[in-house]
């Protein structure tokens, strides 16, 4: 998939265009678990009511996401977007909306049996959460390879082959992931490795 901030003449931010230009270049094979949707449909609810999130069903043709079964990513490509633009405004762009709203879907998910058992697994330990990542993000996405090499005694570098989802979404997961971890002074970049390959530094101290 290309990034879109890569191109010439790219349409703005969370605009409707650069969601279809998205939407057009999924994977075939991906789709997420309904543990993810709910996760982020949680935070339209804290965001603009249930009213707001009857209205993100509505949009997708669903009455509600059970949390195992797997859902196109195109739906939940679309409710992303939805939920990142109540949080974006004048005082906000729509990358902190969608960094802020990675943050607070990874804290959802991790209340869910799935993110508890994550959380028991590592321990507070960063090198073991920093393997564990790939078995995360494949618990509730199908249809990319996520592979992980360490990069120093405190960092490392996560590759996603077929990663659909925007960049700033995925660094603030990761962020709230590490942090509820209890992992210090966190920091995470990423860049676009290769067409439809994201790559995502992670540090802490």
């Amino acid at each position: 998939m290309k990034d879109p901030s890569a191109l010439p003449h790219s349409p703005p931010h969370g605009s409707e265009e650069e969601l279809r230009g998205l939407l057009s270049a999924l994977p075939e094979k991906a789709a997420v678990r309904g543990m993810l949707f709910n996760a982020v449909l949680e935070v339209v609810r804290q965001r603009g009511g249930e009213a707001a999130v009857q209205r993100c069903l509505a949009a997708l043709g669903e009455r509600q996401f059970l949390d195992f079964f797997s859902y196109p990513s195109g739906k939940y490509l679309e409710v992303l977007y939805a939920a990142a633009r109540l949080g974006s405004g004048e005082k906000e762009d729509f990358e902190t909306a969608l960094r802020q709203l990675g943050q607070q879907a990874a804290e959802n998910f991790l209340v869910s049996a799935a993110g508890r058992t994550l959380l028991v697994l590592v321990q507070g330990d960063p090198h073991r959460l920093l393997n564990k990542l790939p078995w995360a993000i494949l618990v509730g996405v199908s249809g990319v390879e996520v592979d992980v090499k360490p990069t120093g005694p405190w960092s490392g570098v996560l590759t996603v082959k077929g990663d659909f989802s925007p960049r700033p979404f995925v660094e603030g997961g990761f962020l709230a992931t590490f942090e509820a971890a209890k992992v210090k002074g966190t920091k995470v970049r990423s860049w676009q490795a290769e067409p439809g390959v994201n790559a995502y530094e992670l540090s802490w101290t």
